[in-house]
């Protein structure tokens, strides 16, 4: 396994409002005076397309194509929103993404009517995607890969359509990661039965993992590094009460 697993570092706010990756012509798409033109929807979808083939991510830039979808609701693509929202739903365990994005979508039912489409797939993807979100927002990760492997439809179509999942790279260690994060910044000490359940890995491989993530194996317990998240320190704090205070204190609680 690669070295790839160690939890990723928290983006800095410049990062995430202006990626590295974004190009200066969709920065002007996204931030300039032509940014509600439906004509710029193919450049940003492409770029949504270079955004899952290459494992980075741009909320604004995907915002903004669910903006234009709201404006012109012909034009709203369902494999893209799934998209979208597949890329929100790996990027955080705590953050807004994945509720901001919807927020700006209609009901799938509605979405499909406007492009006359009886795709009945969509229906059942996106609440699905929602089921998924609140299991990662409440870390209830172990019952996440229950629902991921599930045999559920919209499970199976997300697994094995080539324009969802699959075309995500390798989506379950990013989620693994993804979850890795927010262990490491809860616990000093996870035993590996509960690792390997909270990141869907067989026994055997759950200790490889660990390594990889930089985390050490004592025994039966993966011992994670103090981050400044789960290393929290008590804290002494001194406070001085002056006589006069004291007795008006007093004085206040007598009557």
């Amino acid at each position: 396994m690669a070295a790839t697993h160690a939890p990723v570092p928290p983006k800095t706010l410049k990062e995430w409002h202006t990626p590295s990756t974004r190009t200066e012509v969709i920065h002007e798409l996204i931030h300039g005076v032509d940014r509600y033109n439906p004509s710029n929807l193919p450049f940003m979808e492409e770029y949504l397309t270079q955004q899952v083939q290459t494992g980075t991510y741009d909320l604004l830039a995907n915002l903004a194509i669910l903006k234009l979808y709201q404006f012109n609701p012909q034009l709203s693509n369902p494999d893209i929103i799934i998209n979208i929202l597949i890329k929100a739903l790996s990027a955080t365990v705590h953050g807004p993404d994945f509720g901001v994005c919807l927020a700006l979508l209609r009901e799938p039912a509605a979405i499909l009517h406007d492009i006359d489409s009886e795709d009945e797939s969509f229906i059942a993807t996106v609440p699905f995607l929602q089921s998924l979100h609140e299991l990662i927002r409440t870390c209830q990760f172990t019952k996440f890969w229950s629902e991921f492997n599930g045999s559920s439809d919209a499970a199976k179509l997300l697994r094995t359509n080539p324009n969802y999942f699959p075309q995500h790279g390798d989506i379950v260690d990013t989620f693994r990661t993804l979850f890795a994060t927010s262990i490491a910044a809860s616990f000093r000490r996870v035993r590996l039965s509960q690792l390997a359940r909270w990141l869907s890995l067989k026994d055997a491989e759950v200790a490889a993992w660990a390594k990889t993530a930089g985390w050490e194996i004592d025994g039966d317990v993966a011992v994670v590094p103090k981050n400044g998240d789960n290393d929290v320190k008590a804290g002494v704090v001194k406070e001085n009460v002056e006589l006069k205070q004291l007795t008006k204190l007093v004085a206040s609680a007598a009557v």
